[in-house]
């Protein structure tokens, strides 16, 4: 099973954060892929960045080459679909919505305004 994950649950996940729920870990751990949208990697830049940990930023890069990860692009058909979604959300949640729901795949957030727009959701 493919599972798309958000910024939150992957940076839990690769900094083994107690905040990342055991059911969370279980469906990464038991994914045959994890997507990643390539907005949520930037995101992950942004918050090595903001806790002056950037230098790890390129260890966390090759971690995803490493195990399961398969990082899904912006492309148009991404575009097509985030247009199509209610503009209350922020955009990198609308991107990232658009992705689980073009692959339809559950998606891992726990951000509660994206479970209003999609059933498939794992959260904590």
């Amino acid at each position: 099973m493919e599972v798309v994950i958000d910024s939150h649950a992957l940076f839990w996940f690769i900094t083994n954060n107690s905040k990342l729920s055991e059911r969370a870990k279980k469906a990464i751990q038991e994914a045959s892929v994890v997507v990643v949208p390539s907005i949520v990697v930037m995101e992950i830049l942004y918050i090595f960045e903001k806790h002056n940990l950037a230098h790890r930023f390129v260890d966390f890069l090759g971690e995803l080459k490493v195990r399961k990860y398969l990082i899904y692009p912006l492309d148009i058909e991404v575009i097509a679909q985030t247009v199509a979604i209610p503009h209350d959300l922020e955009m990198h949640d609308r991107i990232i919505l658009a992705t689980a729901q073009l692959i339809d795949a559950p998606l891992l957030t726990k951000d509660r305004e994206i479970k209003k727009y999609y059933s498939k959701t794992i959260g904590w």
